[in-house]
């Protein structure tokens, strides 16, 4: 990498190098090498995650050098990176050593993923903060591009201490490659909290040697060994190798009487500690040197070492560390053995020498700034406030590169050294809503207990409350909290933070919805948001009014939409606010568009977190405008990401989706099967708001059914202000379904009373959803000679908008005119429920339609059966945006796959659909049609 002042960069000049070690050697592992073995041997059918565990000492670095001699042997490319404790905090630090070899390929990336890969390497500055996942693809797209030429063996050794960004960007690439020929190896430590968690990541877990081989290998090594210290030193190791081979080395092991109770890290660290005091005292400084530095670099130790020693120091100082066996150099680079052994050099200099150690380092790594500053900070013991202000500056280079767990880390630093508590209480405060906003309890607690302030400093409690909102999901049921964050929200107000004080009230207006807040806690909310005068136009005042009161708002917040809808596209923090207000309304023919397009921008910045919410409100939009191609596709992808992301409720959410989209078609099993799912996921994080679209889903499954009974009990809790499951404000999403239910069960009473009750809280014109549902339900209560006003006000215009709701629309208009005995008016209406019942493979309706149409004199052809049917949801996906002319790269990086992999999933389509090439798709997917709108 290119050096750049005032910019973070890895320390580390050339990708490591490992010390070769014959696999024939390793003693007692001949099964592992056999694994190991198998892995690399199947790469050309596809790519695969191995993750190494074990003690320190246990022999993971070893197997992992034996992969990459076989790997070699093999003619495959070998990237390697390394965790290092001192470098934790360097964003992308060990990424870049591992991609070094690969970056001339970065040219050919699409543009804002090199963009994103080279602004987290500190090569340029010229994109706004690259989202994990956007450089996450962009690595992905390297290893493939370069894997389709020749394979890859990926190694990440020391897995523990690799940065955050790296390792997410591990996760990410290691849950993607079934496709590829790239096959990533990772050893760590046992006891770390990090977890490959893709459920195809193979898993080896490195036990200490059996006794013979333990044997061997301690008498090949130390053959002259007396009896009683043989079998001491076997004791002691457990069977762990390094403890084999170290121990002996330790000239006071006959006097370490007391080294049988230590743990076996620190009797190793014990035994290389103990090879200093034969070592000449500059040789000694340049390892607590080497130990301190965030860099393998030979000639900044050097250059460090005379800095503290006051004289010159040339490369043979190291001579007697190398015969030691403490370090090895190579090619100007200096490695310790093992990570123990930088440890033990950590522990065994003392404080002063270390604070001097790091302001050498200071000034010899001056032109590269997060470095210094590291340096600089860990040679300072009190406040400095020039200090604390640059490592603001860091934060802020952090963040921009997407690493918000380093800027976090830093923020916590410059508060330490802050001399006032108002500086403190500041840095720790932002630090705390970064880790909120990470989802971090545990953290941001820590952070919250080390703010300090007086009773002066009325707004820090305010922002400490803030960050404990922002911690928790707004779904969570606690209508209580509102009035909490109301009071937050006033307080805001009073110290000038009206920005923050409409925050509060945005997530009070959020709590609102999702809890059932009573009515006077909901017009709270909105005429607090009234009084602090913010412009009509801000997207949080029009989100509130639509939270807080979706029916009597509704019409006025769809008007509102359409305005701003435009201002959306060029303004990520409007679009995410605006999008998550259509589906509140009911205005979901608004929300396929405006959600559409702001799919496209998050898409484009490779923001997964957000991509995957707003996918799922796309989804229901499109179900509900009949879409049912595009929700399931949507909520497939929702699912898939919230499980990267681990977000609970939004793979419930998406399951939901999934389990009334499958019902309306008729598969009552699979419906059953995702409802049971969400049922289960939600037991862990409330929310009844999503309960309630469960109820939904599962009723809507039995009308189709024909169970009306049945569904009738699965939606009368959403409407029963006793019940559990109600949720005051929303239940209007169920009034459709509970109507039908409600008069083909006997209870049209209970239906009326509903009906009346929305209609006295809508506004005089609701929005074109909520009024074509309510012409509906009129339509099915009403007296018969009075019935078919509401069923023609139903079918005007806007009804084309939402297929499903006019296909039933016109099932129950063609029953009622066949009642009446005017069999041939009736034969039109249910001619086109029939066909739009078909074109969403709504059999259970389609099927009801045909045996009206029968009864009024007119038969009717079975439903065609179509090719791309046969094709899953992403399958599906991929099929259209090749058919649109997408190249596999380009698809790839839409849908955050590798082009190989798109590659391999047009072979199935292919195979499934009997085309043999792009341009046969076409007249495949012409089949596919929506509903006229």
């Amino acid at each position: 990498m290119a050096k750049q002042s005032n910019k973070t960069q890895s320390p580390r000049r050339k990708q490591q190098k490992s010390v070769a070690v014959s696999p024939a050697k390793l003693q007692g592992r001949d099964q592992d090498i056999v694994l190991i073995d198998q892995v690399i041997d199947r790469i050309h059918e596809g790519g695969s995650t191995l993750v190494i565990s074990g003690e320190p000492g246990i022999g993971k670095s070893a197997l992992l050098e034996a992969a990459r001699h076989r790997a070699r042997e093999s003619d495959m490319t070998v990237l390697s990176m390394t965790g290092v404790l001192a470098e934790v905090h360097l964003p992308f630090a060990a990424l870049e050593q591992a991609l070094r070899p690969l970056m001339k390929e970065a040219v050919g990336l699409v543009p804002r993923q090199r963009s994103a890969l080279l602004a987290a390497f500190g090569m340029h500055d010229d994109m706004a903060t690259p989202d994990i996942f956007l450089v996450a693809l962009a690595t992905l797209s390297l290893l493939t591009e370069s894997a389709a030429r020749k394979p890859i063996l990926l190694v990440a050794d020391d897995a523990q201490w690799l940065d955050e960004a790296t390792y997410e960007v591990l996760a990410f690439i290691s849950r993607r490659l079934s496709s590829d020929p790239v096959v990533l190896f990772v050893a760590m430590r046992e006891g770390f909290n990090r977890l490959f968690d893709d459920a195809s990541t193979l898993r080896l877990r490195l036990s200490g040697l059996s006794d013979a081989d333990a044997e061997r290998l301690l008498d090949s090594h130390a053959p002259d060994l007396s009896a009683d210290l043989r079998s001491r030193f076997l004791k002691e190791a457990s069977g762990n190798p390094l403890a084999l081979l170290e121990l002996p080395r330790d000239r006071r092991a006959e006097d370490a009487r007391d080294a049988t109770w230590l743990p076996l890290t620190e009797r190793l660290e014990r035994a290389f500690s103990a090879r200093l005091t034969d070592l000449p005292a500059p040789t000694r400084m340049l390892l607590f040197v080497a130990a301190e530095n965030d860099g393998t670099s030979l000639h900044e130790i050097l250059s460090a070492g005379e800095a503290v020693l006051g004289g010159h120091v040339d490369v043979g100082a190291f001579t007697p560390a190398i015969a030691a066996k403490l370090i090895d150099i190579d090619e100007g680079e200096v490695r310790f053995r093992h990570p123990l052994v930088r440890s033990a050099m950590h522990q065994a200099a003392d404080l002063a020498t270390r604070q001097r150690i790091h302001a050498a380092l200071a000034t010899i790594v001056r032109d590269q700034l997060d470095r210094h500053l590291w340096h600089r900070a860990a040679a300072t013991i009190g406040p400095d406030d020039e200090l604390a202000s640059e490592y603001d500056a860091m934060a802020t280079r952090a963040l921009r590169k997407g690493a918000v767990a380093m800027a976090i880390e830093v923020l916590e630093k410059a508060a330490a050294l802050s001399s006032t508590t108002r500086a403190r209480s500041d840095r720790f405060l932002r630090a705390a809503e970064l880790a909120a906003d990470l989802g971090q309890p545990e953290l941001l607690d820590r952070l919250l207990l080390q703010v300090d302030f007086d009773q002066s400093d009325t707004i820090v409690p305010v922002r400490i409350g803030w960050c404990r909102e922002i911690s928790l999901s707004p779904a969570v049921d606690d209508p209580a909290k509102v009035s909490t964050l109301i009071g937050f929200a006033t307080q805001a107000r009073s110290e000038g933070a009206k920005d923050l004080a409409m925050n509060f009230l945005w997530r009070a207006a959020q709590r609102c919805w999702w809890s059932g807040a009573s009515d006077e806690v909901r017009k709270r909310v909105l005429d607090a948001a009234n009084r602090l005068e913010l412009p009509e136009a801000d997207p949080r005042l029009i989100a509130i009014s639509a939270y807080v009161e979706p029916l009597r708002r509704g019409h006025e917040v769809y008007n509102e939409l359409q305005g701003l809808s435009e201002i959306a596209r060029g303004d990520p923090a409007t679009a995410r606010i605006l999008g998550t207000i259509p589906n509140v309304v009911g205005a979901f023919d608004l929300g396929t568009s405006l959600l559409a397009e702001f799919t496209a921008t998050l898409r484009a910045q490779g923001r997964l977190g957000e991509l995957t919410r707003v996918l799922l409100s796309r989804s229901w939009a499109e179900m509900e405008t009949g879409n049912w191609i595009g929700a399931m596709r949507e909520a497939e992808e929702s699912a898939l990401l919230a499980e990267e992301t681990n977000e609970i409720l939004w793979i419930a959410g998406a399951a939901i989706v999934k389990a009334k989209l499958v019902g309306m078609q008729g598969n009552l099993d699979q419906s059953e099967a995702y409802a049971a799912q969400a049922d289960r996921q939600l037991l862990s994080v409330g929310a009844n708001y999503m309960r309630v679209l469960l109820q939904i889903s599962r009723g809507v499954s039995a009308i189709g059914a024909g169970q009306h009974w049945k569904a009738y009990e699965q939606l009368k809790p959403i409407f029963g202000p006793a019940d559990a499951v109600f949720v005051t404000g929303i239940e209007f999403l169920g009034i459709a379904d509970f109507v039908e239910a409600a008069v083909f069960s006997g209870n049209a009473e209970a239906a009326q009373n509903i009906i009346d009750e929305v209609e006295r809280l809508s506004a005089s014109r609701p929005v074109p959803w909520v009024e074509t549902v309510l012409h509906y339900g009129r339509a099915l209560l009403a007296a018969p000679e009075n019935a078919e006003q509401f069923f023609l006000s139903g079918l005007g215009p806007a009804s084309v908008r939402f297929p499903f709701l006019r296909g039933r629309l016109l099932l129950a208009y063609g029953g009622w005119l066949r009642r009446q005995r005017r069999s041939t008016d009736a034969r039109a209406p249910l001619r086109e429920c029939r066909d739009i019942f078909d074109a969403l493979d709504a059999s259970p309706w389609g099927d009801r339609a045909r045996e009206e149409l029968r009864a009024s004199g007119e038969s009717s052809r079975r439903r065609s059966e179509y090719m791309w049917e046969k094709l899953t949801p992403q399958e599906l996906h991929i099929a259209q945006l090749a058919a649109d002319g997408l190249s596999n790269k380009e698809i790839g990086a839409r849908l955050f796959l590798s082009h190989r992999t798109v590659g391999y999933h047009l072979h199935k389509i292919f195979s499934k659909t009997g085309v043999t090439s792009r341009s046969g798709l076409r007249p495949v997917l012409a089949s596919i049609i929506h509903p006229e709108r």
